[in-house]
């Protein structure tokens, strides 16, 4: 900082206009004042825009985990179900899960009555979601009945179960030697009738009686086999 220097005038006492000069005197300039910071103000739009982000970012987080957290019902299978099986309503049962953006891709619990009569294209097994895509238009075809000695019949079949089906022919008692073999591979069961007990009943009474779905040409080979022999059924465990 520069300091100016003058020389200032001492008093002339005596009035003559020529008093000895003063020596220099040293003028220091007045220092600059602070410049005092104004009061931050809350309606700021800076601090506004901060409060909004906030607010917007605890909003969105909460409805992104109530969404996460939400269960949708959806149809499970009650029992395996082999491809071929048409489907009826004790197949399915409702189930409560979280999918998420996978929710499209399975039947859910308001459309078991739409499902009922529908055919299963892919196995689904016991307690898995039934894809819709796993559902095809009703089957059509021929119901063959199959009446199956008790003896020859396994436990487990039941509707949905696939099944291969032996055929045994001939009379030990009268050739001497029966033969058996295999007619029918991969059909699946469509139900199961367990033999009458009691009361007034038919011929076929000590029988299983299996219902089973298969095109015409198919239809009309097995029955024109069946009367020729006895059923023997046998349960693809897994199929």
């Amino acid at each position: 900082m520069k300091v100016r220097e003058r020389r200032a005038r001492t008093p002339d006492p005596e009035g003559t206009g020529h008093g000895p000069a003063a020596g220099p005197v040293a003028v220091v300039p007045r220092a600059a004042r602070p410049r005092r910071l104004g009061r931050p103000r809350w309606w700021d739009w800076r601090i506004l825009a901060g409060i909004l982000l906030v607010v917007a970012a605890v909003v969105i987080g909460a409805r992104v985990v109530g969404a996460a957290a939400r269960t949708t019902a959806v149809l499970a299978a009650a029992h395996d179900l082999a491809p071929g099986t048409v489907l009826v309503s004790a197949d399915l049962v409702p189930v409560d899960v979280r999918l998420g953006e996978s929710l499209p891709l399975y039947l859910a619990a308001g459309d078991g009555t739409a499902a009922v009569g529908r055919t299963v294209e892919q196995p689904v097994r016991a307690g898995q979601l039934v894809p819709a895509a796993a559902l095809a238009a009703p089957a059509s075809g021929r119901v063959v009945v199959i009446g199956v000695p008790a003896d020859a019949m396994p436990p487990g079949v039941a509707h949905g179960s696939t099944i291969d089906l032996y055929l045994t022919t001939g009379n030990r008692q009268t050739t001497g030697s029966t033969k058996t073999d295999r007619v029918a591979s991969g059909i699946t069961v469509q139900s199961v009738t367990a033999p009458a007990s009691g009361g007034l009943s038919g011929a076929g009474s000590n029988r299983y009686q299996i219902a089973v779905l298969l095109d015409a040409a198919a239809a009309d080979q097995l029955v024109r086999m069946l009367p020729q022999g006895d059923p023997v059924v046998v349960l693809r465990s897994g199929a």
